[in-house]
C-alpha cells in the first residue's frame, strides 16, 4: 500500500513528531500492523506509545515493543472493562508494568457516558491503577468521559501528589486547565480537535500551557477531518499537530518540537535523531 498523502499547509521542514497514544493491535489492524507502523515511521513519527485497554493482550503489546525500537507500551484496564478487575488483575498488571519498555499505566479512568461497566467497578479499578502508578512511579494515562470532577478528585486524593500523567484524547474545555495544571498533568489532543464543531476543545488547545501539550491519533478511531471516514493510523498524527499549531498561531515545526519534548519528558522516552 502506498504511503498516505500527508498534505500540510505550512512549508516548514518538520522532522519529527510522536504519536503519544495509538492502538496498533491485531484487533484493529489484523493484517497490516507492519505496514501501518512502517508508514508512520517513514512519515516522520519517530516514536509511538501503544497503550493497553485489556489485560489479555499484554503479550502482543510486548511482542510489538520488542520488534520496533521506536514503539513503547503502557498497560492498564479501560473503564469499559473495569468489571473484570480483581486481585489477580492487580498482581498481573503490577508484575508486567515493571518490564522494559512499559512507560505508563493505562489507559484507565472513568466513562460515565457508555457505562459498559457499572460505576462502582470503574471506581475500584481506577483507584487500584492510580495506586499502581504511584507505587511504580510511572505516569498514568487517563480516559475520562462525563466524569471530570470525579476523575480529578480521585487523582487528587488517591495520587497524594505523587502521580503524574496525561488526559488522553482531551475532550474538555479551557475551564478544566487550572485543575489539570494543579495536578501537574499533561493534555493530549486527538483528531477531535480538527472537527468543525469542537469549539471548546479548540479553545483549550489555544490556551493550554505549551509545556503540557501532546498530540495523538487514538487510532483506529477519530480520524482527523482531512481523512474523515478512513481508518485512523499513526501517520495521521501530523494532521492533529497541524491543527493545534494553527489554533495557537505557532509554526508547525515549533509545535512539533515542543510536543516531542513534552512526550519524552512525561514518559521518559529516549532522545533519538
Amino acid at each position: 500500500m502506498p504511503l498516505p498523502i500527508i498534505v500540510l499547509k505550512r512549508g516548514a521542514q518538520v522532522r519529527a513528531i510522536i504519536d503519544s497514544h495509538a492502538h496498533v493491535v491485531r484487533e484493529y489492524f489484523p493484517d497490516d500492523q507492519d505496514e501501518v507502523l512502517t508508514r508512520a515511521f517513514e512519515s516522520g513519527v519517530v516514536q509511538l506509545v501503544n497503550p493497553g485497554v485489556v489485560l489479555g493482550n499484554m503479550d502482543e503489546l510486548f511482542e510489538l515493543s520488542r520488534k520496533y525500537d521506536q514503539l513503547f507500551i503502557a498497560l492498564g484496564l479501560h473503564p469499559h472493562e473495569a468489571k473484570d478487575w480483581n486481585e489477580a488483575a492487580d498482581a498481573d498488571l503490577r508484575a508486567a508494568a515493571m518490564k522494559p519498555k512499559v512507560v505508563g499505566i493505562g489507559e484507565c479512568g472513568l466513562d460515565f457516558y457508555y457505562n459498559h461497566s457499572d460505576h462502582e467497578s470503574q471506581r475500584r479499578a481506577f483507584s487500584a491503577q492510580i495506586r499502581i502508578a504511584r507505587d511504580l512511579k510511572k505516569p498514568i494515562i487517563i480516559h475520562c468521559r462525563d466524569a471530570w470532577d470525579e476523575v480529578i478528585t480521585m487523582l487528587e486524593t488517591e495520587g497524594h501528589g505523587q502521580v503524574r500523567g496525561v488526559f488522553h484524547c482531551f475532550t474538555g474545555g479551557p475551564q478544566l486547565l487550572p485543575r489539570i495544571a494543579a495536578l501537574d498533568f499533561y493534555i493530549s489532543f486527538s483528531g477531535i480537535v480538527t472537527f468543525k464543531n469542537a469549539k471548546e476543545i479548540q479553545e483549550a488547545a489555544r490556551e493550554a500551557p505549551a509545556d503540557r501539550i501532546l498530540v495523538e491519533t487514538d487510532c483506529p478511531y477519530l480520524a482527523p477531518q482531512k481523512v474523515r471516514g478512513k481508518r485512523n493510523e499513526p501517520a495521521y498524527v501530523w494532521h492533529v499537530a497541524e491543527k493545534v499549531s494553527e489554533l495557537r498561531n505557532q509554526p508547525l515545526e515549533a509545535l512539533c518540537e515542543r510536543c516531542v519534548d513534552n512526550t519524552r519528558a512525561l514518559f521518559g522516552l529516549p532522545v533519538v535523531n
